[in-house]
């Protein structure tokens, strides 16, 4: 019985390689779910781009709201960074 698993884990394994990588689908705004490692699937792969061309008006207005926060957010973090690799320096 141990045989016949191994034999099958090795062939499943041959066909994911064959198929390419699994990939993790953009949700309906700026990102995707999840991400990361699929349990015994290995790496996942970037979402595809998102096409905004579909997008109401509503919707590119709330992207760009999203985005100047998370611009706003990532402005913080470099800062603070930036102020410990410059206390690190002095000491």
């Amino acid at each position: 019985m141990a045989d016949n698993t191994k034999s099958l884990e090795d062939r499943v394994s041959r066909l994911e390689a064959a198929i390419g990588p699994i990939v993790d689908p953009a949700g309906p705004w700026l990102g995707g779910g999840g991400g990361g490692i699929l349990h015994g699937h290995g790496p996942v792969g970037d979402p595809a781009p998102i096409d905004i061309s579909r997008f109401s008006a509503t919707q590119l207005q709330s992207s760009l709201h999203s985005i100047s926060a998370e611009k706003t957010r990532l402005a913080a973090m470099e800062s603070l960074i930036n102020q410990q690799l410059s206390a690190l320096k002095k000491s």
